[in-house]
């Protein structure tokens, strides 16, 4: 693909460009001729935005290829777009760059200066990195101090609390095995395990204790009070047939007296007469008696004897029960011990009780044997609780017997509970701690790999500028050729070059050495084989700026031998002298000297500023003037400028004069000077005394020239701008000047810019 135009341009300088009409297109070759600030920067620039495939994001612009594909600015970066190399100043500020110091070392290409960059930030990344595993490194150190300083501090303490004679578990407690403890909880078990400090108190007891004897077992007495009642209830409910005699029955005090004496009376001790009033007994008496007291009522009142018997034993083995002193048993022990007992005591009183009442009802029952059953009823009692009580007392005693049979046991027992206990009490503190070794491990994971990573990639950037560094050798012979003179030499340092000038580091180099430095690799990276030379397009932007003659003549030497194969050449210069070289080569390439332009392969074109209505600068691109194509000097170009400006009829703006007075002043000087060469220095007033012409005119051309073409202070208030009014009848003196002063030169100038014939 060629550039064949540039359709439009509204960016920078360029405020309202288009491709004019008559305009020829580029071409293979081609030249832009122009001075300082006519545009040729920004032309340049906007071609190397299509060599880097970036977008045009500041004002528009569009550019046609092969006479049929137009791109807009805005799609540089997608379009598909020919491989361009565009040289100009950017590229020499992006391709030299040294770093500075006793000995600077210089990096050459745009490649290897940006990798080098790269190579500087990453290298400022690599120790700001390390700085950061560093710092992480000891916030992760920092934190696991604390971890540690508190779990030593935590097993200081445990170790303190149980430490005891009884066991030696916890004589070498230590962070390790708080760590352990504090691990093994969760924040559900570890609320779990808290003690108060009523459960903590027995089993600092029992930590403590001496191993005690075993208990005996409490036996609880055999009864069975439920039975016992129904026993009573129904021998009360029961009556005694007999033929009762009512003043014993109405008298029971009287009944049990004579029924004892009725005994006394009766079988061994049977008498007819009352040993009581020695009176004879009656039998009608006796039999009375008898009958009220028969064998039924004998044996009721036997039962009811027995009955009570029992009844009172049952109340002498609830006496006989014997409870065990609370002091026999282990302290962590006895408040249960006491509850259990008093338990114990409150079944025992509650039993005895019960069986109190059944002996009253029993008794009762025996002195008035022929009361009604109803009377004699007994109300079941609440089921006994004594053994249930018992039972839970000799749960204790058996706790008991075990801590004495297994005393080790308990006092371990109780240790690992205080233990956990006073672990699970610091377990939300030690988390946070834990957390913050875990977050500051996590930080360091994720900076700790950086600093290699880092320097993994300077080590491949420095690889690859190795691998395109050129030998120093080449780049000092080349570059003594292009400048005409050997003084800098080149020697190949690390991944870049140390530059000497008379065998001194060079800390410093001219414009035009950066210049000749940069144009050198430039030409040498067109052979690059990622570059296609035939299909590729060549911008060359002023390389000889700030160069002598032999090096300018130099530079075009190798660039003519660089990019003669080259797809398509754009050179863009404000340099006449190298302009000459570039417009001679390409005078003589095969076909240039065809009569229609769109058949050669070179073209010329003259890229030129003016001021628009608004006061702003306009660029303004063309074929380049005839004279500067057809002739060499810049002279003629310089005359006809002066010429075509005094004959202009179409110009009402005084600001359109304001450049012509400098224009003027370099023809009347380049005149003069050929004219009067044995006058030197630059004296314009001492060469006008020579000149044989109208003294009104001479002093009116010098106020112009004077005034208008420089200024070294600030202006006087004389020097009115609407003195411009006056340039196009100064041009005219200055050429009537010319003209009497040599009028055969004049002349033939004048038949140069004007072919058909002209006067002043």
């Amino acid at each position: 693909m060629r550039l064949t135009r540039i359709t439009k341009i509204r960016h920078r300088i360029f405020r309202d460009f288009g491709w004019p009409s008559d305009l020829h297109l580029f071409a293979q070759f081609n030249v832009i001729y122009g001075w300082n600030g006519c545009g040729k920067t920004t032309l340049s620039s906007l071609l190397s935005l299509v060599e880097k495939k970036v977008a045009l994001t500041e004002g528009e612009a569009e550019l046609e290829f092969d006479a049929s594909t137009k791109v807009a600015g805005s799609a540089f970066a997608s379009a598909p777009l020919p491989q361009v190399r565009v040289f100009n100043r950017d590229f020499i500020n992006a391709t030299l760059q040294f770093v500075g110091g006793i000995a600077p070392i210089y990096f050459l290409g745009e490649d290897s200066v940006e990798k080098q960059t790269q190579v500087e930030k990453l290298t400022n990344q690599h120790t700001s990195a390390e700085a950061e595993v560093d710092g992480a490194t000891s916030a992760k150190r920092n934190a696991e101090t604390r971890l540690d300083d508190f779990c030593v501090a935590q097993a200081k303490v445990i170790k303190e609390l149980l430490t005891t004679g009884n066991s030696t578990a916890y004589n070498n407690y230590d962070k390790r095995k708080f760590k352990q403890a504090a691990q093994a909880l969760t924040v559900q078990t570890a609320g779990a395990a808290i003690l108060s400090d009523n459960q903590k108190a027995p089993l600092r007891h029992q930590k403590d204790a001496q191993p005690k004897p075993t208990i005996e077992k409490v036996i609880a007495p055999s009864l069975d009070l439920g039975a016992l009642t129904q026993k009573v209830n129904a021998l009360v409910a029961r009556s005694v047939v007999a033929q009762t005699l009512d003043e014993l029955t109405s008298n029971k005090d009287l009944a049990a007296w004579v029924q004892h004496g009725l005994m006394l009376h009766s079988g061994e001790h049977a008498s007819d007469i009352c040993r009581f009033c020695r009176q004879p007994l009656q039998a009608a008496r006796r039999s009375a008696l008898e009958a009220h007291f028969n064998d039924a009522f004998a044996a009721f009142q036997q039962e009811l004897t027995t009955l009570l018997s029992n009844l009172r034993t049952a109340t002498q083995r609830l006496h006989s029960l014997r409870l065990p002193e609370g002091s026999r048993f282990y302290e962590a022990l006895v408040p249960e011990v006491v509850t259990a007992t008093a338990s114990v005591s409150a079944g025992l009183a509650a039993d005895e009780a019960v069986i109190h009442a059944l002996v009253a009802h029993v008794e009762a029952k025996r002195d008035n044997p022929f009361s009604p059953a109803a009377e004699a009823s007994v109300s079941a009692e609440p089921p006994s609780t004594l053994g249930a009580a018992v039972t839970a007392l000799n749960a204790l005693v058996d706790q008991h017997n075990r801590m004495s049979e297994d005393f080790k046991r308990s006092v371990d027992d109780a240790c690992q509970k205080l233990e956990a206990s006073y672990v699970a009490e610091v377990h939300a503190e030690y988390l946070q701690r834990v957390k913050a070794v875990k977050i500051a491990e996590t930080a360091l994971e994720a900076v700790n790999g950086k600093p290699a990573g880092i320097k993994a990639q300077i080590h491949a950037l420095e690889s690859e500028i190795l691998e395109h560094q050129r030998p120093a050798d080449e780049l000092t012979k080349e570059l003594r050729e292009y400048l005409g003179r050997d003084e800098l030499h080149f020697e190949v340092k690390g991944t870049g070059y140390a530059l000497t000038r008379g065998g001194q580091p060079v800390s410093h180099l001219s414009e035009g050495e950066r210049t000749a430095i940069a144009f050198l690799y430039f030409l040498k990276s067109l052979q690059d084989k990622t570059f296609n030379m035939a299909n590729g397009i060549v911008v060359i932007d002023d390389p000889v700026s700030s160069l002598d003659a032999n090096a300018l003549f130099s530079a075009f030497g190798y660039m003519k031998e660089r990019t003669t194969q080259c797809g398509q050449l754009l050179i863009l210069t404000h340099s006449l002298p190298f302009f000459r070289l570039v417009k001679n080569w390409f005078h003589h390439l095969p076909g240039q000297r065809k009569r229609n332009v769109e058949d050669r392969p070179a073209r010329f074109f003259l890229l030129r500023s003016r001021p628009d209505s608004n006061g702003s600068r306009t660029v303004q691109l063309g074929p380049l003037d005839r004279l500067l194509e057809e002739y060499e000097s810049e002279y003629q170009y310089l005359f006809k400028r002066v010429y075509d400006e005094a004959h202009r009829v179409d110009v009402d703006s005084l600001e359109h004069h304001y450049g012509l007075p400098n224009v003027a002043r370099r023809l009347v000087e380049a005149f003069l000077a050929f004219r009067f060469p044995d006058l030197g220095g630059d004296d314009l007033f001492h060469r006008f005394e020579r000149v044989k012409f109208d003294n009104a005119k001479k002093t009116r051309i010098l106020r112009l020239l004077n005034t208008y073409s420089h200024a070294v202070a600030i202006s006087d208030p004389e020097h009115d701008l609407s003195l411009l009014a006056e340039t196009q009848p100064v041009l005219l003196d200055v050429l009537d000047m010319m003209k009497a002063v040599d009028k055969e030169h004049y002349e033939g100038l004048e038949r140069l810019v004007a072919p058909a014939g002209g006067s002043s």
